[in-house]
């Protein structure tokens, strides 16, 4: 989930210094999307332990792994990582174990089906799924299909917003296919590659929807439907008033993901991470940054902390009817990762093309 203001390729680097002078004062570091970590949250914590928060961000997956993968500094303690990384990261031995951490007892609310995917090495934060961001003024229904981005209907044709990463941009195509989202088939995946292509000129941008947005909120009102996360329609929100945005799972299937909290092995303060980590999943915590975010949070005891009138804003897990056309992030074999990469890098390169001709 989410989106760039702070972050700039060598920024991280550049403010570090700063930091790292800052020994009279704990300040726990945690490198985040944006708008993903709640500010009374941040708050309480303050105020119950006197321990400064410092929020450095990213906008994508890729780009996350990239600092993380060379950092050469101590300098951040929490980072917010999907599953597939937890378990690339815990495999290359950047992350502190956390499974059995005295220190993070509150991870005994979290449900087992969560825990399995972030792994021993990371905790649980939100979970959600990928699917249609839509206008309601232009859909008075929600779209129902993938193919309603694929193949737009002419009046929607340039209006759309999809994904820059290989992981997420060719997941519409594969839903339709009926295949699997981490197939290795090369022909699927060639066929795949055939469609985004012929999609390039009906696409308004690859970037980061709230990113693209936040920069500039008039721009949606060139925006039909996007590509994007569930909770990414409220944030959506606040950016652009005047519209009413929905969220919708299309009918072949989703992608069921989950973050995950992890304290790098490098991070100048594990102890304080780790506290910070079970104050997350404390559950009245766990219930104000859920619906303070509009997020799913992992926690199945935050419900007991919520009005009676915001339960049904605070989903603790799937139905079974989510379940079963849903499928996790896996890790990719370095093959199919590869092509993935170079996939979505020739369709953004052509449609960058495309838009510097005109």
């Amino acid at each position: 989930m989410r989106f760039l203001s702070l972050f700039v390729s060598g920024l991280l680097i550049l403010s570090m210094p700063y930091l790292a002078q800052a020994k009279s004062a704990p300040i726990l570091t945690i490198f985040n999307w944006q708008h993903y970590l709640s500010d009374h949250v941040i708050a309480l914590w303050e105020k119950e332990t006197g321990v400064a928060i410092k929020q450095v961000y990213f906008d994508s997956d890729t780009k996350r792994d990239r600092t993380i993968n060379q950092l050469t500094r101590n300098d951040i303690d929490i980072a917010i990582i999907d599953e597939v990384s937890a378990r690339n990261f815990s495999r290359q031995n950047r992350l502190n174990k956390l499974s059995d951490n005295p220190l993070i007892t509150n991870q005994s609310h979290i449900p087992e089906l969560w825990r399995n995917q972030c792994g021993e090495h990371a905790v649980p934060y939100f979970w959600g799924t990928i699917g249609l961001i839509y206008r309601k003024d232009i859909f008075p229904k929600p779209p129902t299909s993938w193919n309603d981005i694929l193949t737009p209907k002419p009046e929607h044709q340039g209006h759309l917003v999809m994904q820059s990463d290989y992981s997420d941009l060719l997941l519409p195509s594969l839903f339709v296919r009926g295949v699997s989202a981490h197939t290795t088939n090369k022909e699927v995946l060639k066929e795949v590659y055939q469609e985004l292509v012929a999609q390039i000129p009906y696409v308004k941008t690859y970037e980061y929807l709230l990113t693209y947005v936040e920069q500039d909120p008039s721009r949606a009102k060139d925006i039909h439907l996007a590509m994007g996360y569930s909770g990414d329609e409220v944030t959506l929100q606040t950016f652009t008033p005047d519209y009413e945005w929905g969220f919708h799972i299309p009918d072949e299937g989703t992608i069921l993901w989950v973050d995950c909290l992890a304290v790098l092995k490098t991070a100048p303060n594990p102890d304080l991470a780790a506290r910070f980590l079970n104050f997350l999943h404390r559950p009245d915590i766990a219930a104000l940054n859920a619906l303070d975010l509009a997020m799913t949070t992992t926690n199945s005891q935050a419900h007991q902390h919520v009005p009676p009138y915001e339960k049904q804003n605070l989903a603790l897990y799937p139905d079974q009817n989510l379940l079963d056309k849903a499928q996790f992030y896996s890790t990719l074999i370095n093959t199919s990762m590869t092509l993935r990469t170079r996939i979505s890098h020739a369709v953004i390169l052509q449609h960058r093309q495309i838009n510097d001709d005109d």
